[in-house]
């Protein structure tokens, strides 16, 4: 099954929010989904964790094999579609991980840490799809070169190409594109590098999936006034987006390859 890694060398850039947001939509279709967590941090099994969502802890369950790892997930899931594994930079299982959540999942979505490691070397020489989300402004953009230049690193380590896409992420939700973010856009197209045509606008729906540990299709939680969430038509229509601009771009990929 495919596994999508979205990645940033620089924090703050939406990128759990962006594999939270493309794990929910498989989800809302019917899909399994394995989220990948390699940020020390981990706001993915936080999350997973208060809303009842399966977590496994690889540092503490160890495999031998993919079959091994196949079975824990298959084993933990039970009825979710979700299931969210932590992994470590030094584990060397994380490829065993990565083959049995594809015997298990439709979907791997993967969630590195915010900086370049070698489990981000591992993890996206096997990607299908590596997305590089960035806020649109000069500081973000410039990181962006580095994360394609670690990305450059990994097509030579593994001697193949990684199909690689920048999305834009937190832009104002408005119909009109700041100077900022035009000249940015600019800049990218200029320079060869690959943009997603979707963005992902700065709505409190997508910052109300870390407060109640939700989905986009859960929202809202409740009819209580206090669980309304604003902007939720924009964040789904934005979710629904990138759902089909990556499926599109996989499709291509793997014809391409045929």
């Amino acid at each position: 099954m495919p596994t999508v890694v979205v990645a940033n060398t620089k924090g703050g850039s939406g990128k759990t929010t962006t594999a939270l947001v493309f794990a929910g939509e498989i989800v809302a279709a019917g899909g399994k989904v394995v989220i990948l967590e390699g940020d020390p941090n981990r706001p993915m099994a936080r999350w997973a964790t208060r809303r009842g969502t399966p977590v496994i802890e690889a540092n503490k369950t160890k495999v031998g094999s993919a079959a091994d790892a196949e079975g824990e997930i298959r084993t933990i899931a039970g009825e979710s579609r979700i299931v969210v594994i932590t992994t470590d930079n030094d584990d060397e299982a994380v490829f065993d991980w990565i083959e049995g959540a594809s015997a298990w999942s439709h979907f791997i979505v993967a969630d590195p840490e915010g900086s370049p490691n070698q489990w981000l070397n591992s993890v996206a020489s096997q990607a299908d799809l590596v997305l590089i989300p960035f806020a649109p402004t000069t500081l973000d953009a410039n990181q962006v070169a580095r994360t394609i230049q670690v990305i450059r690193h990994i097509e030579k380590m593994a001697r193949k190409t990684v199909l690689h896409r920048i999305l834009v992420t937190k832009a104002s939700p408005g119909a009109v594109v700041t100077r900022d973010e035009r000249e940015i856009r600019e800049n990218l197209a200029k320079n060869g590098l690959p943009l997603m045509t979707t963005t992902l606008h700065d709505r409190p729906a997508f910052r109300a999936l870390f407060k109640f540990d939700a989905l986009l299709s859960d929202l809202p939680v409740s009819q209580a006034p206090e669980h309304q969430v604003n902007g939720l038509a924009g964040a789904r229509a934005d979710a629904k987006a990138l759902s089909e601009e990556i499926l599109t771009l996989l499709t291509q990929a793997q014809e391409q390859a045929a």
